[in-house]
């Protein structure tokens, strides 16, 4: 007989309400999933992929590996069994009654530890306590819950760091660090990173000038049916040519960060996050084009929008196929280019994903093209261990039981299909989905797009890149007092918006609009980690 179980997506964290996807199954002991945003955000737990491609979770000194047979989907989330994680910190959790006899829900209890001392070397800083502590961040912040945060406050400021103070937390920037957190005895590091900046706590840079050129978020709420729904927004005219839209991205596609540091990066005046990713190994999941450079191929048929400065975007289902040529009269289809999605079959990296190539899966077979030469065979030893990608050369994959048609010295062409063909002369791409609206038309299709049922029915906050025919709109949609609009309904507010383009993006957790490096919205209140975006900027040209 299997044991009780119970799950939702809303707990609380030392008594703060939090939307999170979570499931517990009673026992001796219990068993607890939590989601990947809510361990990272909220607790600080680290993760990481070893040297062999095991991705793994550190907190205080508690390791654990995040294996497939552990997780579950929620909804639209990820969760992972973490019960042992948080019990080595001495972490309470359990089901609690909920107020009007609604269904339990969850409860996790860790009381805030002492600061001990204040140690330091020529590159990094250690503050020991006296157990484990929540590291819960908002943007590059980082709030340490002590019970005693002034005293670490002040010898953070004897040896010149400048610090802040929470309601029972020290609150730290990390421009210019990066943290971690040990056991043995618990530790908080803060070890400089290649940045000069000092730690500023509660003083914001600006993203840009501070009148940000004009550029302002608007807020509207509507209704539909008996819910009500916050819509966050900015827009303005490409065609002005004194702004411009511009995809927000690392050139290393393999990892994930903060939609603030995207846009400080690039100087972006609002940012708005962007396509789907695979949260576990953070690698993306969909179209990625910057400067006619394909940084990520797309994938399976779904909405996109693609566009040049000073221009409007276009909205379409887009697809990309390729097809490799070993000079011996063989044609192979390449599924996938630069890309997280794996199926069986072919697929091809280069130095745009970055500076080596790991196997995500563990039966991959390669071949390494320089030019157009095939100089290489890699075994799945090899690919797992890693291999370096330079300019200039190409490396195939073959997954599953697919078979490698390539040879040392063979001469090999790739030809390239794109669909629609106008989006060749777009320099810039972003894909999402699904599509919402065309020509002010709902045009939502969940299967065109290979999107499961469950995803197009669950209600969730929403991130939305559109156009009235004269703007581009960045838009973030969130409920009030509800879990937050289906697609359709969100296809619907656009609509009574006045607009006619519209493309979903990724939401739930992910969602995320900043205008000014001010945050209009942070998705289920969780400053989730994100691969890409969407960002303006002011036009080089002008």
């Amino acid at each position: 007989m299997e044991a009780p179980s119970a799950e939702g997506l809303e707990l609380t964290l030392n008594g703060e309400r939090i939307q999170s996807a979570w499931r517990w199954v009673q026992g001796e002991p219990g068993r607890l999933w939590l989601g990947l945003d809510l361990l990272e955000s909220e607790l600080g737990a680290e993760r990481s992929i070893t040297e062999d491609g095991i991705s793994m979770l550190r907190w205080f000194g508690a390791e654990q590996v995040i294996e497939q047979a552990n997780q579950v989907s929620i909804e639209d989330e990820i969760a992972i069994e973490v019960s042992e994680l948080l019990r080595e910190n001495g972490v309470q959790m359990g089901l609690v009654p909920s107020a009007m006899g609604s269904e339990p829900t969850l409860s996790l209890q860790l009381p805030a530890p002492r600061f001990l001392r204040l140690r330091e070397s020529a590159e990094r800083l250690v503050l020991d306590l006296s157990g484990p502590a929540l590291l819960p961040r908002n943007d590059q912040q980082l709030e340490l819950l002590l019970n005693n945060p002034a005293a670490a406050a002040m010898a953070l400021r004897q040896r010149g760091v400048s610090t802040g103070l929470g309601s029972g937390s020290l609150l730290l920037s990390l421009d210019g660090w990066r943290s971690s957190s040990l056991g043995g005895p618990n530790r908080l590091v803060l070890d400089r990173s290649n940045s000069d900046l000092t730690p500023l706590a509660l003083k914001t840079r600006p993203l840009f000038q501070a009148d940000s050129r004009g550029l302002v978020m608007e807020q509207r709420t509507l209704k539909l049916g008996a819910r009500r729904y916050r819509i966050s927004f900015v827009r303005f005219n490409p065609e002005a040519g004194r702004m411009a839209l511009v995809p927000l991205s690392r050139r290393n596609m393999v990892g994930l960060g903060s939609l603030l540091g995207l846009a400080r990066s690039q100087g972006a005046l609002a940012a708005l996050n962007g396509g789907f990713f695979n949260r576990i190994q953070a690698l993306p999941l969909g179209g990625l084009r910057d400067g006619g450079d394909w940084l990520s191929g797309p994938i399976l048929d779904r909405g996109a929008i693609a566009w040049d400065r000073g221009e409007l975007p276009q909205f379409s289902r887009i697809r990309l196929q390729e097809w490799l040529s070993n000079g011996r009269g063989q044609n192979t289809e390449i599924s996938a280019l630069n890309s997280g999605w794996v199926k069986k079959g072919l697929a091809q990296y280069n130095s745009l994903w970055g500076p080596r190539y790991k196997a995500i899966t563990g039966t991959e077979r390669g071949a390494l093209i320089i030019g157009t030469e095939v100089t290489a065979l890699l075994s799945p030893e090899r690919l797992k261990r890693g291999v370096n990608l330079q300019r200039g050369q190409t490396l195939v994959v073959a997954r599953g039981t697919a078979k490698l048609p390539l040879e040392v010295g063979d001469q090999v062409s790739l030809q390239r299909k794109l669909t629609p063909s106008h989006f060749n002369d777009k320099p810039f791409l972003i894909q999402g989905g699904p599509l919402l609206l065309n020509r002010g038309q709902v045009v939502l299709d969940g299967k065109a797009e290979r999107f499961s049922k469950p995803f197009m029915r669950q209600r969730a906050p929403r991130s939305v890149v559109a156009s009235d025919g004269e703007q581009i709109w960045l838009l973030a949609v969130e409920g009030s007092g509800n879990k937050g609009p289906t697609l359709r309904q969100t296809a619907i507010l656009m609509k009574r918006l006045g607009i006619r383009e519209a493309l979903n993006l990724d939401g739930g957790s992910s969602t995320r609009l900043m205008v000014g490096g001010r945050s209009g919205t942070r998705g289920r209140g969780i400053g989730a980690a994100i691969h890409n975006g969407l960002g303006i900027v002011v036009n080089p040209a002008h």
